[in-house]
């Protein structure tokens, strides 16, 4: 992964926060470990995108103009962000067929969402780079937003990097829209029912995701830096 420029303000801003107390902190929580760990777990279960450091989706790739290909997604793990660099967040990595995509996901209030987006091209140089401003939804659980037919919008503030490394920042919205709440898909790695998303924006392909409760992302279309490429998934290896 290349050190993009928010990366840099990222590394930053966990060290100045955290460095001195990281050690004592894992010592501290030591003793209710167990505990944590049960919670996490029957919180995975009961949820659509199942964020958990070492969790791994395998996919297959097919792209609109024909080329096939493997893929996968993977938590690598947490750094911290927000604008006091202490926000916990999850490292997402996801390797397809034109390079690699990282973000950075939180889950807060019943809702998973990303607050920054790197793309690097195959040889790992970073050719794009967005924070939004307050963070852009992947999934919302709420029980109204898994509703079949539910719709709204989601107002945010988009900012990249310009060439000069200054940042520069312009208002954008995505609309949303629960296409079904149970609906049967069929992929490599078997049969599910999936919660159907569709994610709209000005200028973007639509993006369509299959969410199995417990299991994650099952099939996305729209998918990729170019918004190309569909996934299906292989395999799910989840902590």
């Amino acid at each position: 992964m290349s050190f993009g420029f928010f990366g840099f303000f990222r590394f930053f801003g966990f060290f100045r926060f955290f460095g001195p107390f990281a050690l004592c902190g894992l010592l501290a929580l030591g003793g209710c470990s167990s505990v944590a760990h049960g919670r996490e777990a029957a919180h995975r279960e009961a949820s659509y995108l199942p964020l958990a450091v070492g969790a791994l989706w395998r996919y297959a790739i097919t792209t609109e103009d024909g080329r096939r290909g493997t893929g996968s997604v993977s938590v690598d793990g947490i750094d911290y962000g927000g604008s006091s660099g202490a926000v916990p967040e999850y490292r997402v990595r996801e390797d397809l067929l034109d390079g690699t995509v990282w973000t950075w996901d939180d889950r807060e209030a019943g809702r998973v969402a990303v607050e920054q987006k790197e793309i690097d091209d195959p040889t790992g140089t970073v050719v794009e780079e967005e924070t939004y401003d307050p963070p852009l939804t992947v999934i919302d659980e709420h029980a109204e937003r898994l509703a079949a037919g539910a719709k709204w919008p989601e107002a945010f503030l988009d900012t990249t990097p310009n060439a000069k490394g200054r940042p520069k920042s312009k208002r954008a919205e995505v609309k949303w829209e629960v296409e079904a709440a149970a609906d049967p898909v069929s992929v490599p790695a078997g049969t599910f029912t999936c919660l159907r998303l569709r994610r709209g924006q000005k200028h973007h392909p639509p993006l369509i995701s299959w969410y199995a409760k417990g299991v994650g992302l099952v099939k996305q279309e729209g998918a990729g830096p170019l918004g190309d490429q569909t996934l299906a998934l292989v395999q799910a290896r989840l902590p």
